[in-house]
């Protein structure tokens, strides 16, 4: 079963590993390969298989994924092959696991992650150091929640191990059952639901900073600069079409571009923050509200978010081992912790208590570096919003099989039609809430409350559901350890997860919701 724009041409590998050794060309593929792989989310993730009916006819091998990721059935000499081959299945499953080895290394595997997670994020990280007390106690924060991060993520590859599963929510099946399945599903389709209003809204940001700074503080007086109308010509001329197609490979050059402009985004802070004519006022040392430190965990969490990649990343490694994954973890969190300290440092400072949720409107759009990054935040945001609208079309897709039981048959021949009236809805949806909600922060904050349980909650219930099945691998001690480990990562999590709902809900949505509108006046 293909696992998308990760996998790996096994072919490609056999043929890359007859090679003699050539430092150059070695360096050559991997920044091809890590290019050609990088995804912002986890596009292609095969979730037919929620539906019970299709998955079980995968599994016997009357359906089959084909290289477009659609469901099809199979030929009659395929099905015979395969019921020939019925008794040597596990030996069959083997060297399909046997078959990816010469795939990605560690060093890639640790670029894809740090890819994944850089996004949104990073724009509402200066806010995030503000509410959180300042600089050295959102990097105290941080250092905590990179360990808590990264033992997480080791916990769902060793998870993995377990069933040899190739995605997240097979992860939960196995590991689970059914009902986690779904809720994980639901959690994903959610996450993905709401970073499109938060691209939405970055858009429209972008587009009242540049008027305000061409036109004045009064130019959302005029029909065609208001955010409304701006948000929706875009979206409507440049994401719409690509909503409704069934793959989006030509878009994989562009979305693994986001990287370097994130990368340059950053850089435009520390720019900013030497150049700006802006004094920043109330430099924080310590958060005003204990409530405030739970609040920043949940956008930590959203900022460094790999968890729903790292199963289908991990099954695509040359060397499928927790040795290296952990080496991959361990690279990917300390460039990100590296990345986030720096930007939400100078931009924090730059602006102190007055920083805005999206860092970039406190700039000046008149400066050609950002106008620079408004253009280029703008395309990313584009490019990026297509890929997450087609994972959640799969997510909402499969559920609906599952718990309307639909039929294969009907799941196959109806895809069409259920692609259009969902890619639709989703559209017209994101858009109207992203006009209506101006402030990222929070959107974020609401992404982040579902980050926590995907971080947090459904690893710590495969680590029980490891422990109470009691694998033979497992030492008395160790299993002690995983029970504990587990425990503290399920309270925490739900824990943060309803002070931060509670708090966007009774706080933020009532008294903050303005904060973007300061620009028209």
């Amino acid at each position: 079963m293909p696992i998308g724009s990760l996998s790996v041409d096994s072919k490609d590998s056999r043929s890359r590993r007859s090679r003699p050794y050539d430092g150059t060309s070695e360096g050559l593929s991997f920044f091809h390969e890590s290019i050609n792989s990088s995804v912002d989310f986890p596009s292609y993730i095969p979730w037919q298989t929620l539906s019970s009916d299709v998955s079980e006819k995968l599994k016997h091998g009357s359906l089959r994924i084909n290289r477009s990721n659609r469901l099809e059935y199979t030929t009659i000499t395929e099905e015979g092959e395969r019921l020939l081959q019925a008794n040597g299945r596990k030996k069959k499953a083997r060297a399909a696991i046997n078959a990816v080895r010469g795939g990605t290394s560690w060093t890639v595997a640790a670029f894809l992650l740090v890819n994944t997670a850089l996004g949104s994020g990073l724009l509402n990280y200066p806010s995030a150091y503000n509410r959180a007390g300042g600089v050295y106690f959102a990097t105290f924060i941080q250092v905590l929640m990179v360990l808590l991060l990264g033992s997480t993520m080791i916990v769902l590859a060793y998870c993995s191990d377990i069933n040899q599963d190739n995605t997240y929510h097979d992860v939960l099946m196995s590991m689970c059952g059914k009902r986690a399945q779904q809720l994980s599903a639901i959690s994903i389709l959610l996450t993905c639901y709401g970073i499109c209003i938060t691209f939405l809204i970055i858009i429209g940001d972008q587009y009242d900073k540049l008027f305000a700074s061409l036109y004045g503080d009064d130019f959302c007086h005029y029909w065609y600069l208001n955010r409304h109308t701006s948000v929706f010509l875009t979206a409507l001329i440049f994401i719409l079409p690509m909503c409704f197609f069934q793959r989006l490979d030509f878009l994989r050059y562009a979305g693994s571009l986001g990287i370097f402009v994130m990368l340059f985004l950053v850089f435009l802070m520390v720019y900013e923050y030497f150049t700006i004519d802006v004094s920043p006022e109330n430099i924080k040392l310590v958060p005003i509200r204990a409530v405030d430190v739970f609040v920043v965990v949940p956008v930590f969490s959203f900022a460094y978010q790999t968890h729903e990649v790292v199963v289908p990343l991990y099954a695509c490694m040359g060397n499928r081992n927790l040795k290296d994954f952990t080496k991959a973890t361990i690279l990917s969190m300390s460039i990100l912790f590296f990345i986030y300290c720096v930007a939400g440092s100078f931009g924090y400072l730059s602006f102190g208590t007055t920083v805005p949720p999206d860092i970039m409107q406190g700039y000046n759009a008149k400066d050609p570096l950002v106008l620079i990054g408004i253009a280029v935040l703008v395309v990313k945001m584009i490019t990026t919003y297509p890929p997450l609208a087609l994972c959640g079309r799969g997510a909402l897709d499969g559920l609906y099989a599952e718990l309307t039981h639909l039929p294969a048959d009907e799941f196959i021949y109806g895809e069409k039609r259920r692609r259009f009236i969902i890619s639709t809805g989703w559209f017209f949806s994101t858009v109207l809430l992203a006009v209506f909600t101006p402030n990222i922060g929070v959107v974020i904050e609401l992404l982040g409350c579902l980050a926590s349980a995907n971080v947090f909650i459904f690893p710590g219930l495969c680590l029980i559901s490891v422990v109470l099945k009691d694998d033979p691998g497992i030492r008395q001690c160790k299993s002690f350890m995983f029970l504990i480990l587990s425990v503290v990562m399920i309270t925490f999590g739900a824990f943060v997860f309803g002070v931060v709902l509670i708090q966007v809900i009774l706080f933020d949505l009532t008294s903050e919701g303005e904060v973007h509108e300061i620009l028209c006046v």
